[in-house]
């Protein structure tokens, strides 16, 4: 499961790929998410005094925290559309967005 991770700015390593885009003080995109770091681009986003990156990150789940996960991302669900009712269109969204976010653990 890829999972966004915060990390200051002296903890990246060329290799790292962006979870979200880099911005400056003003809010200029300086990186796009997706972007992979080098030294090089970490070098620059230092003289830029960018104090952080959002990475993305591979966590391995236990069998136990998948299953736990999976609780959760369905109840999530139910709560979500607890007022839904029968309408068939609605069922049929509700089945689409578990199934994506069940996706999501692999």
């Amino acid at each position: 499961m890829v999972t966004a991770k915060r990390f200051p700015l002296e903890q990246l390593e060329a290799g790292m790929v962006l979870a979200r885009d880099v911005c400056d003080a003003s809010g200029g995109r300086l990186l796009a998410q997706g972007a992979e770091l080098s030294d090089a681009t970490i070098a620059s986003l230092r003289r830029r005094g960018v104090d952080y990156a959002v990475v993305a990150v591979e966590e391995m789940l236990t069998p136990e925290q998948r299953a736990a996960r999976e609780v959760e991302i369905r109840e999530r669900v139910e709560r979500l559309f607890r007022k839904a009712g029968n309408d068939p269109m609605l069922l049929k969204l509700r089945v689409t967005l578990q199934d994506y976010r069940l996706a999501g653990l692999e």
